[in-house]
């Protein structure tokens, strides 16, 4: 029986889509009694995909080290990008991640089977649907389809943006519902909410996939003859003439390659009390540049409309696991393909409170940068924190924003920029000239290779217009990065403990 602890983290997808390559980010932690992590890759078919990272800190294993009574060596991490092939024929193939041990041992563990698909893949198992799914869409202007995922959403919240959708001035809509395996109760709810009118189509997913995957199920049911998609979220409301506003923006902007365009938003809490007039408080972000969105999302998912020819370019979704989120990778696509537009007027409410998966008070690089500098000059003092399990406990949150969050966030970063260069390629890239060399040089900065800092580094210090929040978040990376591997570093000093007492 192995003595190593393994855990992989969730986004391998059990299906790839056919003649495409699907990107995985990889990652995870191994522990082994005595011995530290020397390589490690993952093996589909003929191909091998060596980590890009190894022995970087992660939190999260020491209680599963405990557990199972190893002392705690928390430079155990790994993460890389594997490309899942996507042939003409149908098939399954095993993915194995083979590690390998300073003490000379190799192991291979099983990662999953993919099942590369030969034609559209089935609805999902256990899955549940209006028989409303197929009625045509009404007639009268651009079809808009809209993108929303729930899980046992509150009732009345919902019922208010249901509301809201109904009330649009641009009538010619469907609303796929994509529900994450909500209860019976809250399914009833979303069942009544929207019963006696066909432009709500909700299906009810058997197993929780988390909101990245939900959207991209979603955004797979948009019909062919959508010329716009919308995303929802399920406890938002919108303002009556959000979506006409949006579908003018772009067909104003047609000319001009616009593709995404999105609006501003009030925020409110649960009762509707105004909390911010404005979503994005003087917008001091670019929402124009791949260089700028790779490095910090400015666009609000709930707050788009694009082009149904977008989700050529993104579906399927990069797998990922951690720190992905679809508005992210929707807003980079529509960036590499084209051009953004902004409306500063709200377009609706978006609801605060502390069920969201990411709200307007957390955005990252608002209100951060002023303390990075002083984190950055305490990062020796940080790492050797990282070495106490006492102080761990004590400062566990600003440990995980300084180090684990980071770690996350170039995973994903790195899967979208590797995503993006197979899919642009040089003669689908628009223009030939200094805008390709940006976008290149944006997918380069996140791309797994040697000296990750010196070229965020670089990024950070470039000179071009790309906002505060480009800038915080790429002090924030950087930051993240010098103290967890100066801690790593520390870590690994120290010779590989064994069995804990």
């Amino acid at each position: 029986m192995s003595a190593t602890l393994l855990h992989l983290d969730p986004g391998l997808p059990p299906r790839v889509p056919p003649h495409r390559d699907l990107v995985w980010g990889f990652s995870g932690w191994a522990r082994r009694p005595g011995a530290r992590l020397r390589a490690a890759a993952v093996v589909v078919g003929t191909a091998r995909f060596p980590a890009a990272e190894l022995n970087t800190l992660r939190f999260d294993a020491e209680a599963a080290q405990r557990r199972h009574g190893v002392e705690p060596d928390l430079a155990c991490g790994f993460w890389g990008l594997a490309t899942l092939p996507a042939t003409a024929e149908g098939g399954t193939q095993s993915a194995i991640l083979a590690l390998e041990w300073t003490d000379g041992t190799r192991e291979e563990w099983p990662a999953g089977p993919v099942a590369v698909e030969d034609a559209a893949p089935p609805p999902p198992a256990g899955s549940q649907e209006n028989g409303t799914q197929q009625d045509r869409p009404p007639e009268g202007g651009p079809l808009v389809a809209i993108a929303m995922a729930t899980y046992n959403p509150d009732p009345a919240l919902f019922r208010a943006q249901v509301d809201s959708i109904r009330s649009q001035t641009h009538e010619r809509w469907v609303c796929l519902i994509e529900d994450d395996g909500s209860d019976d109760a809250h399914w009833r709810d979303i069942l009544e909410a929207t019963a006696g009118d066909d432009r709500f189509r909700p299906v009810r997913n058997g197993v929780n996939l988390g909101f990245y995957r939900n959207f991209e199920r979603a955004l797979g049911r948009v019909p062919a003859e959508a010329d716009f998609v919308a995303l929802a979220d399920q406890d938002d409301r919108w303002a009556p003439g959000r979506l006409a506003a949006l579908v003018s923006a772009l067909a104003d902007g047609r000319a001009g390659g616009t593709v995404l365009a999105f609006g501003n938003m009030r925020v409110v809490d649960s009762a509707g009390r105004v909390v911010s007039e404005t979503f994005w408080p003087g917008l001091d972000s670019r929402h124009d540049s791949l260089d700028a969105l790779l490095m910090a999302n400015a666009v609000t998912g709930c707050a788009c409309l694009f082009r149904t020819s977008l989700l050529r370019l993104a579906l399927p979704f990069p797998a990922l696991g951690r720190g992905a989120y679809h508005d992210h990778w929707i807003a980079c696509c529509a960036a590499a393909e084209g051009t953004i537009a902004y409306l500063p007027q709200s377009l609706g409410d978006y609801v605060q409170h502390g069920a969201n998966s990411l709200g307007y008070r957390r955005r990252p690089g608002l209100r951060l940068a002023a303390k990075l500098a002083a984190a950055l000059a305490l990062a020796p003092a940080l790492a050797l924190a990282a070495q106490s399990a006492t102080a761990r406990r004590r400062l566990a949150k600003p440990l995980h924003l300084l180090i684990g969050l980071p770690d996350a966030e170039l995973v994903c970063r790195a899967a979208f920029a590797e995503t993006l260069r197979r899919r642009v390629g040089p003669t689908e890239t628009p223009g030939a000239g200094p805008e390709s060399a940006a976008q290149r040089t944006a997918v380069d900065t996140f791309l797994p290779g040697p000296r990750p800092g010196r070229r965020l580094l670089a990024a950070l210090l470039r000179r071009a217009p790309r906002g505060r929040a480009f800038r915080g978040v790429a002090a924030r990376l950087l930051t993240g990065l010098a103290i967890g591997r100066l801690a790593g570093l520390l870590a690994r000093l120290r010779p590989p403990s064994g069995v804990g007492r």
